[in-house]
């Protein structure tokens, strides 16, 4: 039996960028690993800094079981401007009427969410720290951008066992391989499955910071399951909500 702090929370609007896009900001359909530390950075008041070293900098020190489902996806359009040396140089000679240029990107979102987060750490201390912030946290909480704001409807202590799940879905992953069976595709037929198909990233785990700037400086690939089953290809162990009666793995 493994012990867990259950969290049940709902967003208007999320994203979770993948960093792959440019100008057409793509998301994903769950939070990663990261970015639900920033929500614990947020309950708890630690700062960036902290949240990557008291959270990430080891990976067994905080792991989180992930399940999800969205009402749909919507675009939010924006204009940004961009700096560089010579657009600066043509409008100090009186070249040009700004000194940037304008560009149109493209943010995807998910709207409608409901969030479920199995949470768990190595340190007693911060489990009691955490289940404590998180009842009464110190700033907004949010998942995706900082004004990407979630409510907790429910937050719990609960015991999941092992077990072999049968299948996974509206879940996250570790390790970028999965199998889906013949009977997924044949109770699946007539829907679009490439929008309901697995999204394999690479992304950051881990960061460095230098003078307040973040870069990634370690990296692991995560399978994003949709509606459509899969099995995972790991060997990580399985978890069994019995209320929800849902199927996880820890990131």
């Amino acid at each position: 039996m493994e012990r867990f702090i259950k969290i049940k929370c709902v967003g208007t609007l999320n994203s979770f960028r993948l960093p792959d896009f440019h100008t057409y900001h793509k998301t994903l359909p769950l939070p990663p690993k990261p970015t639900i530390a920033g929500m614990l950075g947020s309950a708890a008041g630690l700062s960036p800094e902290e949240v990557n070293e008291r959270l990430l900098s080891d990976d067994s020190a905080f792991r989180v079981g992930v399940f999800g489902i969205n009402n749909g996806k919507t675009n939010d359009l924006w204009q940004i401007r961009k700096y560089d040396n010579k657009t600066i140089k043509e409008y100090k000679n009186n070249d040009r009427a700004t000194p940037y240029k304008t560009a149109i990107i493209v943010r995807e979102l998910l709207y409608g969410c409901h969030f479920t987060l199995y949470l768990t750490f190595k340190d007693e201390s911060e489990f009691k720290l955490f289940y404590e912030k998180l009842k009464n946290p110190s700033w907004a909480l949010s998942l995706g951008r900082e004004d990407e704001l979630v409510k907790i409807n429910t937050i719990s202590v609960i015991y999941c066992e092992e077990a072999e799940a049968p299948f996974l879905k509206n879940t996250v992953f570790g390790g970028g391989k999965y199998s889906i069976e013949s009977t997924s595709l044949e109770q699946n037929r007539g829907i679009n499955l490439l929008s309901k198909a697995p999204t394999v990233s690479r992304l950051p785990k881990q960061f460095s910071y230098k003078e307040g700037v973040r870069e990634a400086v370690a990296f692991s690939s995560y399978v994003f399951v949709d509606d459509l089953p899969v099995r995972a290809s790991n060997e990580e162990k399985c978890y069994f909500d019995k209320e929800d009666l849902t199927y996880f793995q820890l990131i």
